[in-house]
């Protein structure tokens, strides 16, 4: 993910988002962008290019306009095509793909989120080829099956939804929201728990990939009003930040998957392309299942599937966008910002930032002596 940021201010932003991913339905504009990569697609590949962005578009219009029964499957093929017309762009060739690289099952599953996935063809399928583009040098067919909760439980966007909808008493999911407060010693993060899920939330944190080498040891705090309980998680001075940015400017941790015994983190981008591939195979091909829900849920998880829906039309396109001019582009008008306090400073800070008052004012005193 590009670590550039550039904030750009927006009353429409999924217009303004797509309006500038519509740039390259334009022949030169893709020549001018391909020149200074250093590399020349032929015609062909410049036709796949803008066929795909413009394809894209539309079922991406056309999904923001439907109801559930049909939507999954426009945003899947839009986004299809929309990874497809983006690694053609980024390689300047056109790459072959003989299928999506997955399959689902359904067997009796009494929720939606329990649809098994299995992937394959690590050379040529859709998802293999399409993650290899965005820098992921990754064989998901290795890691086993998947459920659909596995990816969606690690979609920040839907986290707080996905733990009401799922009850499974303390377990959280795979994303952990962190709260930042500035202080005199820089900033710090938080992360609230219960005398319930402590160990769980703890574990979680530990389970993040480069979490040792980016935080200092977890230490624990509590709120002076509220009395909550809280992880205080300080960063080491030269490690690398592996926290990342939610749709709504709030940086959170995101916990590995255990897979066939091996440690496994997949982006946002690829939770989500492979959730609507699910929701978009559940129902085109098994409406017998995928129409009840749509009639007849009565457990929440309908909501939580169409709030899933709206982060993806939404944040799928930014992050093509933003592997495009590699940089971080932020259209919403209002952020999250840190919070200004002192509260997580320990005692024997307080007492350094005491000490240092106390010798500032009597040097200050002693000069006034000599004036």
């Amino acid at each position: 993910m590009p670590n550039d940021v550039k904030r750009i201010f927006s009353e429409n932003p999924e217009s303004d988002l797509w309006r500038e991913l519509l740039q390259f339905t334009y022949d030169e504009n893709i020549k001018r962008y391909q020149k200074q990569r250093g590399i020349e697609a032929d015609d062909i590949c410049i036709n796949i290019i803008i066929g795909s962005f413009l394809q894209a578009y539309e079922y991406y219009k056309s999904a923001k306009d439907s109801n559930i029964q049909i939507a999954p499957l426009l945003l899947y093929y839009g986004s299809t095509n929309l990874l497809y017309g983006m690694t053609a762009l980024l390689l300047g060739e056109h790459c072959e793909i003989k299928n999506h690289g997955m399959r689902i099952k359904i067997n009796d599953i009494e929720k939606i989120a329990e649809t098994q996935i299995i992937f394959s063809d690590p050379k040529q399928g859709g998802i293999h080829v399409f993650l290899r583009a965005l820098g992921y040098n990754i064989n998901l067919s290795e890691y086993g099956e998947w459920r659909l909760k596995e990816f969606l439980d690690s979609i920040a966007e839907i986290s707080d939804d996905y733990a009401k909808c799922y009850d499974e008493g303390v377990d959280v999911g795979r994303i952990i929201m962190l709260d930042t407060f500035n202080t005199p010693e820089g900033n710090v993060e938080k992360v609230y728990y219960n005398d319930e899920n402590e160990s769980l939330i703890l574990n979680k944190i530990q389970d993040v990939e480069g979490f040792e080498n980016s935080y200092l040891i977890p230490t624990t705090g509590t709120a002076f009003e509220s009395k909550k309980k809280y992880f205080i998680l300080r960063h080491t001075i030269n490690g690398q930040d592996v926290s990342e940015i939610s749709y709504s400017g709030q940086p959170y941790l995101r916990s590995a998957h255990d897979k066939n015994g091996r440690k496994i983190t997949l982006p946002t981008i690829v939770n989500m392309y492979v959730s609507l591939f699910v929701l978009g195979s559940l129902c085109r091909y098994y409406p017998e299942k995928w129409s009840p829900f749509v009639l007849k849920d009565n457990t929440g998880e309908k909501l939580l599937i169409e709030k899933f829906l709206f982060f993806a039309r939404r944040i799928i396109p930014n992050i093509v966008l933003d592997n495009l001019l590699t940089r971080k582009n932020i259209y919403v008008s209002e952020k999250y910002k840190a919070t200004e306090t002192i509260k997580l400073v320990g005692e024997h800070q307080v007492r350094e930032i005491i000490k240092k008052e106390v010798k500032s004012q009597l040097e200050h005193e002693r000069l006034d002596r000599y004036r």
